[in-house]
């Protein structure tokens, strides 16, 4: 299944205890056959302690423990895509710490062509969040959406281009730490159609440190970030910081005065980045063309999304007396126009009209 250099680098990286430095160093140790006195042997000496060395040695160069970590990862379902596969992406490949190897479910072609990110804050108003899924299977039109696993924005932009499968999601942690836990079936959903990978092994447990680390794989995937909502201090801006740093283009949805939730997009746009009304302001910037399509309704989708255009917003309960559908029903049908972006969930069974 892999190549001998795959497979070194594969057995380089289960060694969790190293830093990335010295697992280059350990891959290198192995190219100059141990030798005594040799450029990396003696670094990694120097680095780890001849006898952490001497272990190292060993447990690279033994077919068994090969085996066994090859083996854990097909009891996980996890497939690697190492730094020197030619389905490592060429554009992740160019950022200065790229990660060694890409842990895998799901479809690993999308790892091919153009990827765009889209992020934000886990506390995202209702109605932006709607946006961010409209706008999230707009773009999957033409490029594949990469986002995070987080409430909020990311399960936004993720549930938006889940239909047409063209979605990554990139996970803090190992495969089998999951954060939010109550994402976790929304996961599943996108191994089945997407692809999730992760640049740890899958019992890597997460640390707070890994949620930024995180972040410079979403940017270096991207062709751009859109950044949906960010408070002065967000995760998101660490995303779009990255972004910048690797000349990728930035995005921002613009916000109210006020909303703590958007001050940090508004900042973005003072300083720069692109100010994204709609999928074209994305589309027009890298040359794309858009096409529209007309989204079919349902009749019951119809009437009570004309009532909510018509009101302005409009209680599950008021909807059900005006169209003579049970609450539940009501609730359902307005689920999916939810889906669709046509209105949001304002709280308490409330909505209000989108478009």
């Amino acid at each position: 299944m892999y190549s001998a250099t795959e497979s070194g680098i594969i057995v380089a990286d289960s060694f969790q205890s190293l830093s990335r430095d010295e697992k280059i160093l350990l891959l290198r140790a192995a190219k100059e056959n141990w030798s005594c006195g040799a450029k990396s042997v003696s670094a990694l000496i120097k680095s780890v302690g001849e006898g952490v060395y001497n272990k190292l040695k060993t447990a690279f160069s033994d077919p068994a423990y090969r085996r066994s970590v090859e083996k854990n990862l097909q009891k996980n379902g996890v497939f690697c895509v190492t730094i020197e596969s030619e389905r490592y992406p060429e554009r992740l490949k160019q950022i200065p710490v790229p990660p060694l190897v890409l842990y895998c479910r799901g479809n690993a072609e999308l790892l091919k062509g153009e990827h765009f990110a889209i992020v934000g804050s886990r506390r995202t108003p209702s109605s932006t969040l709607s946006l961010c899924r409209q706008i999230s299977g707009e773009v999957a039109q033409k490029m594949t959406v990469v986002t995070g696993i987080a409430d909020g924005a990311d399960s936004a932009a993720l549930k938006g281009a889940l239909a047409s499968g063209k979605v990554v999601c990139v996970l803090p942690g190992g495969h089998n730490h999951i954060y939010p836990s109550t994402n976790a079936a929304l996961e599943r959903e996108v191994e089945k159609k997407g692809l999730v990978i992760s640049e740890f092994p899958p019992e890597t447990g997460i640390k707070k440190y890994m949620f930024v680390v995180r972040n410079r794989i979403i940017a270096g995937l991207s062709r751009g970030v859109l950044v949906v909502s960010a408070a002065e201090r967000s995760g998101a801006l660490i995303t779009a910081q990255y972004a910048v740093d690797y000349n990728r283009e930035v995005f921002a949805f613009p916000h109210s005065i006020g909303v703590k939730s958007g001050e940090g997009c508004n900042k973005l746009i003072k300083e720069g980045a692109a100010l994204c009304r709609n999928v074209l302001d994305i589309f027009e910037a890298f040359g794309l063309e858009y096409k529209t399509e007309k989204q079919r309704l349902s009749e019951e989708e119809q009437k009570i999304a004309a009532i909510i255009r018509r009101e302005g917003k409009a209680h599950a309960a008021e909807l059900s007396a005006q169209t003579g559908m049970a609450v539940y029903k009501v609730i359902a049908v307005c689920s999916s126009l939810e889906i669709k972006g046509i209105i949001a969930r304002e709280g308490g069974n409330m909505f209000s009209a989108v478009k």
